[in-house]
């Protein structure tokens, strides 16, 4: 990227703001962060551009991790499932019924 060249489109940039503005809001909660959460999506005016912009800061995240620890995206993201299913299904009963 030479100087003065941007990284991504001005409305690529507004959805990851957008994404990074809700991020913040839910992470920043200490009492409540669903409400937190709840919240910081009702401000938002454009819902596309919060899924574009939290899948965006998701991939980033997943390279920072992945260049920081030495494995892959895919293994971040592999490992970042893994953990969603244990806290899922850690607590929950064995019955299988919901």
């Amino acid at each position: 990227m030479s100087a003065g060249q941007r990284w991504v489109s001005d409305a690529q940039y507004r959805c990851i703001r957008s994404g990074l503005r809700v991020l913040s809001a839910w992470t920043r909660s200490t009492r409540d962060p669903e409400a937190a959460l709840a919240r910081a999506l009702r401000y938002e005016p454009d819902g596309g551009q919060v899924v574009v912009g939290l899948a965006t800061v998701a991939r980033l995240l997943a390279m920072e991790l992945a260049a920081t620890t030495g494995v892959t995206e895919r293994e971040v993201l592999e490992r970042t499932g893994a953990t969603v299913e244990q806290l899922q299904y850690a607590a929950s009963p064995k019955s299988g019924a919901e």
